[in-house]
């Protein structure tokens, strides 16, 4: 099963907000029977009640809109809510339908639904437009520190560059030199040679650029895993498939490199026997599947551990993941007791410098 690195329980605060959202309202709508009738223990049992049963009929209503359909828009979830409003009252209902025996007190009746109907549907609204505008403003934080966070990034990737761009032409007529200094019969030097040079000018490349076409990371991963396959012989196997009509899509440079490093040195690199590396970009539901996984040695430890014993490499990829494209970084046992790395991007995902 899939791991997810992301909290889906409630927050302190939302708890906090909902229980006082319904205390509050229900304070004020029995404002006027407290100044009439006193404040007795009986009025304030049923009012406890009342503010209880509320927020136990809201709570599917809270997780369905919030968590299981979270990342849908705005637009739709306002048009679910014409559902939803009218399960949470039938809920309402059900629950008092259940209670009111239970204290001696006749069921609801017909009219009685129909006089509670208006009152209910109003706290609905309230409590839901105040869960609406603390989200609204918890995604827009979320989404500032990204920025800013990214602008760091940025900063860090420039001064990057200016270290990579010194010289480095002569680091390519340097190779260039010894691959024309190769003896014929020696072709395959000359190969890994021309190969080391393909690397490392895309790795200049990626200083550059901010965004790249899936096909040239792909054919990065194709010389750099030729590259290492020199060094582990038979022990290392590879294949790298692709839709055709995701080839073309825009994704940030050496985004796949840190995962194919990683099964590399703690997967295939340990293994006597070796092992395969398997690199599949598939098109669904207007994105990219993006999916490597390996065999090797096996992988013991726990999932959610993996991203803190994987190095900065992973961890750093699944930062940038997340923040170029708000998704997740999904980890996985194959049948093969390897590990399969899993994340989706945009099919049409082209992201501006920043």
């Amino acid at each position: 099963m899939h791991q997810q690195i992301y909290r889906t329980r409630a927050t302190r605060q939302e708890i906090l907000l909902f229980v006082s959202c319904f205390i509050t309202m229900s304070v004020l709508y029995a404002t006027p029977g407290l100044v009439s009738a006193g404040i007795t223990p009986h009025y304030l049992k049923e009012l406890a009640v009342d503010c209880l049963i509320m927020a136990i009929a809201c709570l599917p209503v809270w997780w369905l809109h919030f968590r299981k359909l979270a990342h849908w828009s705005l637009k739709k979830r306002f048009f679910l809510h014409l559902v939803t409003a009218a399960v949470y009252y039938m809920f309402w209902v059900m629950l008092y339908q259940v209670y009111n025996p239970l204290d001696g007190k006749p069921k609801m009746t017909g009219l009685q639904m129909l006089q509670n109907l208006g009152p209910n549907l109003l706290f609905y609204i309230q409590v839901f437009s105040i869960l609406h505008i603390y989200h609204f403003f918890r995604e827009r934080e979320a989404q500032l520190n990204r920025e800013n966070e990214l602008r760091e990034l940025a900063h860090a990737g420039e001064i990057s560059a200016l270290k990579a761009q010194i010289q480095p032409h002569f680091l390519f007529n340097t190779l260039s030199s010894i691959s024309a200094s190769v003896p014929p019969e020696q072709e395959n030097t000359r190969v890994l040679i021309a190969r080391l040079a393909d690397t490392f000018r895309y790795a200049l490349v990626s200083t550059k650029e901010s965004v790249v076409p899936l096909a040239s990371e792909l054919d990065f991963m194709q010389t750099y895993l030729s590259l290492e396959r020199a060094r582990f012989g038979k022990r290392l196997r590879f294949s790298i498939e692709s839709d055709a009509g995701v080839r073309q899509t825009m994704i940030p440079p050496m985004l796949l490199q840190p995962l194919v490093e990683n099964a590399l040195k703690h997967a295939i690199e340990p293994s006597l026997d070796g092992g395969d590396i398997d690199i599949s970009c598939k098109a669904g539901h207007g994105k990219v599947v993006i999916m490597i996984s390996n065999t090797g040695m096996p992988y013991t430890g726990p999932l959610d551990r993996l991203f803190q014993s994987g190095g900065i490499g992973l961890s750093n990829m699944a930062r940038r993941l997340e923040r170029h494209y708000g998704e997740k970084l999904l980890v996985s046992r194959n049948a093969r007791q390897g590990l399969c790395f899993e994340f989706s991007i945009p099919s049409t995902a082209s992201i501006s410098a920043r």
